[in-house]
């Protein structure tokens, strides 16, 4: 098996989900000559629940069209462990259920037509750096390339060979998931999202209930120290009212991490840049990572197009990037202090707080207005008020 030497780059991108979507795209938007390699045979081959916020789509420049859109999102029930009380998150929350491979396919034909290189089914085993940039090598159907580039940018992923080989990973923290894709499911609401919490349901994590369409959905469990499937067979089989006559159509799993933020996603020095789930760029409370991954890709992107083109530092990538950081952030504190309640704290908490209370504390926003509130609660004043606030 020889080894052809190819074209030199710019930027290499390595992994073409949602974050090597973008940045490859913003990158060659201002005239980069970039090449975006993804080690999968298809695009969206990591499973994923698939629900996004309008926001999202306005963040990826992407027009809505029916080829990707599933399902209209209009609410959410978040059921505390008895599942007797539960909390609806309506009002202004909108949102979508994708077809993730179609919508990436869009992504990835909006980022050729800007003049990308692609390639699939192409696997990055090494990299190699010298005085003048990288050699990157790269298993393409059977056959070794070698592609030098100035500056890469990697989005591969939970086991990137880039952030292993040249990052921190110390903080790095993985829960396990798996997903079915059921078939003739019932719902209360199918456009609403469902989540379960509690330690008998999901130790550590939760199921989720993504309808798809009227009689389909994702459902998926994340857990930690426990397997995975068990915990999800034994929550279907409790609920015969929603999956007495479904059927399991597809299977997937994989690791989510929910460490947060890796303790540096840019080397400025030697011009790597990571995002998305190699950089751990994931709202641990929910391990919702499109949004995240989206907006990391196109800053990284744009800001090493201005670094080559300009006097632009690659450390303005983390600042352009800080808001996504800190919701992060707050939204790992959320979850150290929820995941030492018990079932009877969690059911306690369901009756206090509301939709905007919970949209807030899983999403790392406005974590101090719901702290003051528990504050106020002698069940919660000590126990979550000043651990949210510190």
């Amino acid at each position: 098996m020889g080894v052809k030497k190819q074209v030199n780059y710019d930027v290499i991108v390595v992994g073409a989900g949602p974050a090597g979507l973008m940045a490859s795209r913003k990158a060659a938007e201002k005239g980069l000559k970039v090449l975006l390699v993804e080690a999968e045979r298809r695009l969206g081959f990591k499973v994923c629940g698939e629900a996004v916020s309008k926001g999202t789509l306005e963040d990826a420049e992407v027009t809505l069209h029916q080829s990707f859109i599933c399902n209209r999102i209009d609410g959410v029930y978040v059921y505390a462990p008895n599942e007797n009380k539960k909390v609806e998150i309506a009002g202004d929350f909108g949102g979508y259920i994708l077809d993730k491979p179609a919508f990436l396919r869009r992504l990835a034909s909006y980022a050729i037509k800007v003049g990308i290189d692609f390639w699939i089914n192409s696997k990055v085993f090494d990299v190699k750096h010298f005085e003048e940039g990288y050699e990157v090598y790269v298993k393409n159907f059977g056959e070794i390339l070698t592609v030098k580039c100035r500056f890469i940018v990697g989005c591969d992923g939970v086991n990137s060979i880039i952030v292993r080989k040249f990052f921190d990973r110390s903080n790095y923290k993985l829960i396990s998931c798996i997903q079915y894709k059921m078939v003739n499911c019932k719902f209360e609401d199918p456009h609403k999202l469902e989540f379960y919490f509690g330690r008998e349901v999901a130790p550590l994590g939760y199921v989720w209930i993504f309808p798809k369409d009227e009689y389909t959905a994702n459902v998926g469990i994340g857990v930690r120290g426990v397997p995975a499937k068990k915990y999800l067979d034994k929550f279907i089989e409790k609920h015969p009212d929603k999956f007495k006559n479904a059927k399991i159509v597809e299977v997937g799993g994989a690791p989510v991490p929910i460490g947060g933020e890796i303790s540096k996603v840019v080397d400025t020095e030697n011009g790597i840049l990571v995002c998305g789930d190699a950089a751990g760029q994931v709202i641990p409370l929910t391990g919702g990572g499109i949004h995240s991954s989206i907006v990391a890709g196109k800053v990284a992107g744009e800001v090493l197009a201005e670094h080559v083109n300009g006097n632009l530092g690659l450390d303005e990538y983390p600042k352009r990037y800080s808001y996504w950081s800190e919701r992060i952030m707050k939204s790992l504190k959320v979850l150290k202090v929820l995941e030492n309640l018990s079932d009877q704290e969690l059911n306690q908490l369901a009756e206090v707080l509301t939709g905007e209370d919970i949209i807030d504390l899983a999403n790392g926003l406005n974590i101090r207005r719901v702290a003051l509130k528990l504050l106020k609660h002698p069940v919660f004043a000590l126990r979550l008020a000043k651990a949210l606030m510190g």
